[in-house]
Formats: C-alpha cells, structure tokens, sequence
C-alpha cells in the first residue's frame, strides 16, 4: 500500500543560484496564505490552509474554483496563495483568523497549480508542470466564459476585485535573470519569486523541484 503523505501541498526549498541548461519557470510569491481548494469531510469543496484549517467568507473564490472543475468534469484541486487586499499579510491573517466570521466574503485566489483528485489522494500528479499549468489556463479561460451568470446569493456583487486569477510565469535561463525578476519585484514591496522545474511532476512534500528566492539567501555568497 502507498503511504499516504503527511503533507497537503508540495513545498519549496531555497535556491542557491543555479539554474539548469534547460531553464527554470518562475512565478511571483504572492504575500499571503497558501491554500487549497479540496473536498471538506462531508465532500463540500472548501478553501483550506496548507494546514488543514478551512477559511470562510471564500464563497466568490468556491463558486469560480467549482466552475473550473465543472469544466474539467472530475474533481479536481487547485493549489494557490490566498490574499486579502493588495498583498496585505496582516489583512489576509485577520480574516483567516476571525475576520470572516463579521460576515460577506474577502480576498483573491491566485492559483498556480492543479492536478485531479484522485492524483492527490495517490500522493500527486506525475504530469510535469508545463502540462499541468497549460491544463490550469484552459480551464479558467473555459469557466470565464460564463462571468455573466451571479453567483447565488451574491447580488452581483463579486466583481470588485477577481475571486481567481491564475498567477503569470516567465522563464529563467540563467541567474541573471531570476535576480532581474527578484530585485525588480523586491522594488515594488513584493515578497520575491518561485522558481520551478518545468518538468517535475507535484509531489506532497518538500521538493528541491520548487525553490524560494530570498533576499541575501545562499546565492547571495
């Protein structure tokens, strides 16, 4: 039998200055709480910690999630960072904590990565990110198409900021160009850039495949 791993989502290691022949996918790391989209004890989709914790007041970013998953036709999780506000760590702590509970809904999901159900139960996905990533846009852009439609109880009232935004990437082919990225991001108070194997399937655990850019981290030696 497969152990089941102990971890809900993938998690990064530090980079240390290289960068492979073949290149590198960065991403933005957005200042909030990482957090999943996956089927509460009841099977009701809900938005979790990478801990285990459910946050409310995510009914706009469930009913956007629970369209792309209706386009992929299985039950799929969606891997992302929640944040409050315009990369507010402070705001996005509040209402994980508490803040949900004064009622209405906050905050935007920016996914960045997905693999089905039952590739998650199994401990990941062995499709590498390039697909994974091209699978994630395709549905967003499959479920955008139906924006016009409220969502229940909403009013119409979900459309001052988006519920989902899948997060951009770009390519690294050298150092220089991931400390180009970093230090332009650093610049406007942002919290730095993810590096990841292009390749690499998504494993449930720590992974060199997914490498956190630090400001003064080893490859600043």
């Amino acid at each position: 039998m497969r152990h089941r791993p102990k971890e809900l989502c993938q998690l990064a290691g530090v980079w240390g200055g290289d960068v492979p022949e073949h290149g590198l996918m960065w991403e933005e790391k957005r200042d909030g709480w990482r957090a999943l989209y996956l089927p509460d004890h009841e099977g009701r989709p809900t938005l979790f910690t990478r801990n285990g914790v459910p946050i409310g007041g995510t009914e706009h970013i469930l009913w956007k999630l629970g369209q792309m998953e209706a386009a992929a036709g299985e039950r799929m999780v969606f891997d992302g960072e929640f944040v409050v506000g315009d990369d507010d760590l402070v705001a996005t702590k509040a209402w994980c904590e508490s803040g949900w509970r004064q009622g209405g809904c906050a905050g935007t999901f920016h996914v960045f990565d997905v693999l089905t159900h039952a590739e998650w139960k199994a401990g990941g996905s062995d499709r590498p990110l390039v697909e994974r990533k091209a699978m994630l846009r395709a549905l967003f852009e499959q479920a955008d198409g139906d924006d016009w439609t409220w969502r229940p109880g909403s009013h119409g009232r979900d459309d001052d900021a988006p519920a989902v935004v899948v997060l951009p990437d770009g390519w690294a082919f050298e150092a220089t160009d991931v400390l180009a990225e970093a230090r332009r991001i650093w610049a406007a108070e942002g919290e730095g850039v993810m590096l990841k194997s292009p390749e690499a399937p998504y494993r449930r655990n720590r992974s060199s495949d997914w490498l956190k850019v630090k400001p003064g981290g080893p490859w600043a030696r």
